[in-house]
């Protein structure tokens, strides 16, 4: 499967290389063959098994692919940068970070069920996304109250990506392993858990799958 309208992008680009190459373009109709090979392997949007366990958290981004991984997973307070749109006050929450190379499928799925309450994007740089690019960087805020308290979700874009995309909309009941949206070429993802009833199943260095890999159990 791949991203909607893809698809058609492609089937243009294969008739304008193919013509190309039958005028004798070859480098040029080298290179499109090439930009589309790089299309299909970004754009892929795998199916997915999840698990159906009330309370499982799963990995809303994939971490697969030579430095992709879940590569910060750290105790965030109320008044920790943006951490106020999630947390209520003094809470304390789990944050679990994943960040996407290149080779990465880049559509984000829901780490849980609920309703969606808020979203806001925030502009920002292109940085690499590590280090500080949780406060610099272009990012989308998602948050969704599920019966076992809220969750969040942060689209940061990275050095290449330029494009954040969100599929869902305030009021929507969205199931864990939806399509949440996604980030186009190279960014990160964050989702943050309450603290207080919430039990890790992941550590650092692990390499999810969006939708399917068990981060965390959330306790009523």
């Amino acid at each position: 499967m791949f991203v909607k309208g893809i698809l058609k992008i492609t089937i243009v680009l294969v008739i304008l290389a193919t013509l190309l190459l039958l005028f004798g373009y070859f480098l040029i109709s080298l290179i499109i063959f090439l930009i589309i090979v790089f299309l299909l392997q970004f754009f892929r949007d795998p199916s997915r098994k999840t698990p159906d366990e009330e309370g499982l958290v799963v990995a809303a981004a994939d971490g697969r692919f030579f430095n992709g991984k879940i590569d910060i997973i750290k105790i965030v307070k109320s008044d920790d940068h943006l951490m106020s749109q999630i947390l209520e006050k003094n809470e304390k929450g789990i944050l679990i970070s994943t960040y996407m190379s290149g080779l990465d499928v880049h559509v984000n799925r829901v780490p849980i069920t609920g309703k969606i309450i808020k979203t806001q994007y925030y502009p920002g740089k292109f940085k690499l996304a590590q280090g500080d690019v949780h406060k610099e960087n272009e990012k989308n805020l998602i948050l969704i109250e599920s019966k076992y308290g809220k969750v969040g979700v942060v689209q940061i874009a990275g050095f290449v990506a330029r494009r954040i995309v969100q599929y869902v909309q305030i009021g929507d009941i969205v199931h864990t392993g939806d399509r949440l949206g996604m980030i186009r070429f190279g960014s990160r993802v964050d989702v943050i858990i309450p603290y207080k009833n919430s039990r890790l199943i992941i550590q650092e260095g692990e390499r999810p799958k969006a939708g399917e890999t068990i981060i965390a159990k959330m306790m009523g």
